[in-house]
């Protein structure tokens, strides 16, 4: 094995490693912003979830919520680690 061929392996390892660890860390940046907007959520928050429900928090327990769902104001009781997000929608 020459050093050309050491070198150019070398790079390309050098090359994915980088590629891997970008993707990696922006990764662990989003969950680690999504987990602090979960555990800052409040009563009268407005929220989506991952499956597309959108309602309003009536009231929150350890890790579990009653969201109030509209325009039918059901009421269920879901996961908190369920809530993709806050709605910035209207209600209208």
């Amino acid at each position: 094995m020459s050093i050309k061929d050491i070198l150019t392996t070398l790079v390309l390892v050098v090359i994915i490693f980088l590629i891997y660890y970008m993707a990696y860390s922006e990764r662990k940046k989003e969950e680690k912003k999504v987990k602090k907007m979960q555990n800052e959520l409040k009563e009268g928050d407005k929220v989506i979830t991952y499956s597309g429900l959108a309602g309003i928090i009536e009231k929150i327990e350890e890790d579990r919520i009653i969201l109030k769902t509209y325009p039918d104001n059901v009421k269920m009781s879901i996961e908190k680690w369920a809530v993709a997000g806050l709605d910035d929608r209207s209600i209208d």
